[in-house]
């Protein structure tokens, strides 16, 4: 009877011991600062009118910048990320226009085959802008 009771106790503490794990990072958690996959300085070249124009977008570990000729700078800080999906991030934090400021702006980055692309909503009614490269 002792050994059938020791056995027991054994299997009973196994399955409690076991059944617990350790807590991993969710791919739903915001993280703080920007993914090291996109982190660079992007371009983007198209002709307009026959004179060569070129976007930089460029993503640093805990902001994100917009230049485009003839526009205002276009600035991120506060950010934070959730990865969305394979190479889909989603990034929000406080945009920067001017003079205008927008907390809890949010946009949605995809990295494919070395290029960038972003829209800034998350709803279907707005598209992506363009592919950027390194």
């Amino acid at each position: 009877m002792n050994k059938i009771m020791k056995i027991t106790m054994t299997g009973i503490t196994v399955l409690t011991l076991g059944g617990m794990t350790t807590a991993t990072a969710s791919a739903a958690a915001w993280h703080k600062g920007t993914p090291k996959a996109l982190r660079s300085n992007w371009k983007r070249s198209y002709y307009d009118h026959g004179t060569k124009v070129t976007i930089n977008f460029n993503i640093k570990s805990n902001r994100m910048s917009i230049a485009r000729p003839g526009w205002s700078l276009e600035n991120w800080s506060n950010l934070k990320y959730q990865k969305a999906g394979s190479g889909t991030y989603k990034i929000k934090g406080t945009y920067h226009n001017g003079m205008l400021i927008k907390k809890n702006s949010h946009m949605k980055l995809v990295k494919k085959a070395g290029k960038v692309t972003y829209k800034n909503s998350w709803s279907s009614s707005y598209s992506y802008l363009g592919w950027f490269h390194k």
